[in-house]
């Protein structure tokens, strides 16, 4: 009975992942296939990605976001970060999604794309060098991808610094990339 179930489950799974189409003069049907719902919380895991460097004066992270349901689903958009201090009081940085210092970044939102189990997709996220000093440090974040309604701590390997004096202007802006399908493609065309 369970089999059954399964069977069942895995060919609904599949006729939702297509559609039906008459294609043009034609009068015959064809079979189009669908981008896979968005991952949802409980299907990826969000870990630190591998070191990218950054520019002179400059601290640059990368998350992997890792597929870990035995289905595809698709990634898309921005991630949501939320920084806190060492008491877990949220720190008032602004992510923009633009370049803020001299490393190149993705600012074209990429089409869904589908990551397959096991599969990854990655955000680069950097931020300029406090001149001036900086007030507090945050290794610990909240990351919240579309679609999902709940955030994923992680523990960064180094930490964001809350810049105080001139520097603040400039070093309080995080700028960050699109989710992107590859770690290379979150770093945008070098000018």
């Amino acid at each position: 009975m369970v089999a059954l179930i399964f069977v069942f489950l895995i060919v609904a799974a599949s006729i939702a992942a297509t559609e039906t189409r008459t294609a043009p003069g034609t009068g015959r049907a064809t079979a189009v296939l669908t981008t896979p719902r968005l991952c949802r919380a409980g299907a990826i895991s969000v870990t630190n990605g591998p070191y990218v460097g950054g520019a002179t004066q400059e601290e640059a992270h990368a998350i992997t976001i890792t597929n870990t349901s035995s289905h595809p689903c698709s990634l898309h958009g921005y991630v949501r970060i939320v920084a806190y201090d060492a008491h877990g009081v949220a720190l008032p940085f602004r992510f923009a999604h633009h370049p803020t210092g001299g490393w190149p970044m993705a600012t074209d939102v990429p089409p869904p794309f589908s990551i397959a189990p096991g599969a990854s997709g990655y955000v680069f996220f950097a931020q300029i060098a406090c001149y001036t000093g900086y007030s507090e440090l945050s290794r610990r974040v909240a990351v919240t991808i579309p679609a999902a309604r709940v955030s994923t701590p992680l523990i960064l390997h180094t930490p964001l610094a809350r810049c105080k004096g001139p520097s603040a202007t400039v070093g309080n802006v995080i700028a960050m990339s699109p989710i992107e399908p590859t770690l290379a493609a979150t770093g945008g065309r070098v000018p």
